[in-house]
Parts: structure tokens; sequence; C-alpha cells
């Protein structure tokens, strides 16, 4: 029997009532997710910032570990550069019900 895990998936602000709604829609080949709150922070609030966002989200889940895959997007260098933690795909969407929690933050605060 698989356990379940709580993992990270940071987005943009914007994204947030929608998420709430419907949960994490599967794109391309599933759900990125990391193994911490500061892994996703680290991860994408500098592509945030280059975006010209100023506030982002991490959504926190609750998932099978059994259903994760890895990823390949934190590699060696990623690691060393921003201190990202684990990538992990849910190959599918993460309905509501498995959202946790929200943490927001503003870049550069």
């Amino acid at each position: 029997m698989s356990k379940k895990i709580r993992l990270f998936h940071a987005t943009k602000s914007g994204n947030v009532e929608s998420i709430l709604e419907q949960g994490l829609i599967s794109r391309w080949e599933g759900v990125y997710l990391t193994d911490s709150i500061e892994s996703a922070q680290r991860w994408m609030g500098w592509r945030f910032a280059a975006e010209g966002e100023s506030r982002f989200a991490v959504i926190e889940v609750e998932v099978e570990e059994s259903r994760l895959v890895e990823g390949m997007d934190h590699s060696p260098l990623m690691h060393e550069l921003f201190g990202a933690g684990r990538s992990l795909v849910h190959p599918e969407s993460i309905p509501r019900e498995q959202v946790m929690e929200v943490h927001h933050f503003a870049i550069g605060a």
C-alpha cells in the first residue's frame, strides 16, 4: 500500500482561484512537484521575477507516493545554483480535495 506524502507546486498568484476550484490540471506529462516549500520558492521565484511577477503562490498537495515519477528539470546545476530539491511529476491532474494549503509569497521580500 502506498503512503500519502505532501509535496509542493509553485504557480503565479493569478492561478490560485482556479486551482482551488478545479485542482492542479495536468499539462503535457503531468503536474510538476518538489519535496519542500523552500525548493518550490527557489526553483520558481527566480523565473517569476524574470517574468515581472510581484507575487506567487506555492500549493501544498497530498498525493500517493506510488503515483510519482522522477522529473528531469532539477539538474545538478539547478541544485547547485538554486538549492532546488527533488523534481517529481504526478502524471495526472490533482483534484482540489488533495490541495491542503496555499502559501503566498512576495518576490524580493
